[in-house]
C-alpha cells in the first residue's frame, strides 16, 4: 500500500510526489522487517521513481557505516529521501 504524503517541487519546477509505503512487516518468515527496501520514495511523472529511503537496509549495518541509532530515527522523523542529484 502506497500512501501520498507531500508534494515536492523540484530545481526545475517539475511536480513530484513522495509517497510512504507500507508492508506487513510479520508476513514472510525471515527477518522481513530489516530486509524491507524501500520505505519512502519521490516520483516524478515521466520519469519514474527519482529518490528514495533505504532507513532499515542502512539501520541493519550500521556496524559498518557511520550511522547511529539517532540518525536512523532523525531520518524518519524528519522524511529524509536520496534524490538524484539532477532533480535536487
Amino acid at each position: 500500500m502506497e500512501y501520498l504524503f507531500v508534494k515536492k517541487k523540484l530545481k526545475d519546477n517539475n511536480l513530484a510526489y513522495q509517497f510512504w509505503t507500507y508492508t506487513n512487516w510479520h508476513a514472510h518468515a525471515h527477518e522481513y522487517e530489516f530486509d524491507r527496501g524501500i520505505d519512502r520514495f519521490v516520483y516524478l511523472p515521466g520519469k519514474g521513481i527519482i529518490g528514495g529511503s533505504f532507513d532499515f537496509y542502512f539501520y541493519f549495518h550500521r556496524k559498518k557505516l557511520p550511522i547511529k541509532y539517532v540518525d536512523f530515527m532523525n531520518n524518519i522523523k524528519e522524511e529524509k529521501v536520496m534524490i538524484a542529484d539532477i532533480f535536487k
